[in-house]
C-alpha cells in the first residue's frame, strides 16, 4: 500500500517526458494559428469593402417614376426594367398597350448599360457606323452567354452619387429612343443616382 502510494505521489521521468511532449505539441499547434491570424490581418486591407447596393424598394420607385413620366408626357406605352450591379432584374413593369417584344428590348437596353458600364446611347455613338462589326460581335457574344444586349438609347447607367460606384441600370422601351431614355433618366434620378447620360436629349429633367 505504501509503495503504490509513493509511486502515485512522486513524478517519474516518464511523467515529465509525457508532460514535456504534450506541451511541445500544443506550442507547435498554436504557432500556425498565430501565423494565420497575422496573414488574415495583413490581407484584410486588400479585401473589397462593402459596396452600395440597389434595394428592391429603390428599384420599384425608379420604375414607377419612369412610368409616371411616360403617362404625363403622353408617350406611347413603355416597359421598364431595373437591374442591379450584377445584371439581375429587380423590377420590371410594362404598360398594358406595349407590344409583346417591347419588354425584351427594355431588358436588353438595361443589360447593355450594366454589361459595359456605359449608357446604351454611348455604345451606339461609339460603334455605329465606323465600328459596327465590333458591336455586332458584342451582340453575338451577349446572345451566346444569355445576356440581353441592345445598343439603342434607353439604357441608363446608375452610379452612387457619393462613391461613383455602379449600382445598377434602367432600361426603357416602347416610345421613341429619346423618349425611352428620358423616362429612364427620370426613374434613375428619382432616387438621387448619378446617371449616364447625365441629361435628357429632350432637354428638361
Amino acid at each position: 500500500g505504501s509503495i503504490s502510494g509513493s509511486i502515485r505521489s512522486r513524478p517519474t521521468l516518464a511523467m515529465f517526458t509525457t508532460v514535456l511532449t504534450v506541451t511541445s505539441f500544443a506550442v507547435q499547434r498554436a504557432a500556425p494559428r498565430t501565423e494565420l491570424c497575422r496573414l488574415r490581418g495583413g490581407a484584410a486591407e486588400a479585401l473589397a469593402p462593402g459596396r452600395p447596393t440597389l434595394t428592391l424598394a429603390a428599384a420599384d420607385t425608379m420604375a414607377d417614376a419612369a412610368l409616371r413620366e411616360c403617362e404625363s408626357r403622353g408617350f406611347k406605352d413603355i416597359s421598364v426594367f431595373v437591374v442591379d450591379a450584377s445584371g439581375r432584374t429587380l423590377v420590371s413593369k410594362t404598360m398594358i398597350g406595349a407590344p409583346p417584344l417591347i419588354p425584351t428590348i427594355a431588358e436588353a437596353k438595361a443589360g447593355a448599360a450594366i454589361g459595359t458600364h456605359s449608357s446604351s446611347r454611348a455604345l451606339k455613338d461609339k460603334y455605329v457606323p465606323e465600328r459596327t462589326p465590333q458591336l455586332m460581335a458584342m451582340t453575338t457574344l451577349s446572345a451566346t452567354t444569355h445576356r440581353p444586349f441592345a445598343a439603342v438609347p434607353g439604357g441608363v447607367l446608375c452610379r452612387d452619387a457619393a462613391s461613383g460606384l455602379v449600382v445598377g441600370a434602367v432600361g426603357v422601351s416602347g416610345a421613341s429612343a429619346d423618349e425611352d431614355e428620358h423616362c429612364a433618366l427620370v426613374g434613375a434620378q428619382a432616387c438621387g443616382f448619378a446617371t449616364e447620360p447625365a441629361t435628357s436629349a429632350l432637354g428638361d429633367l
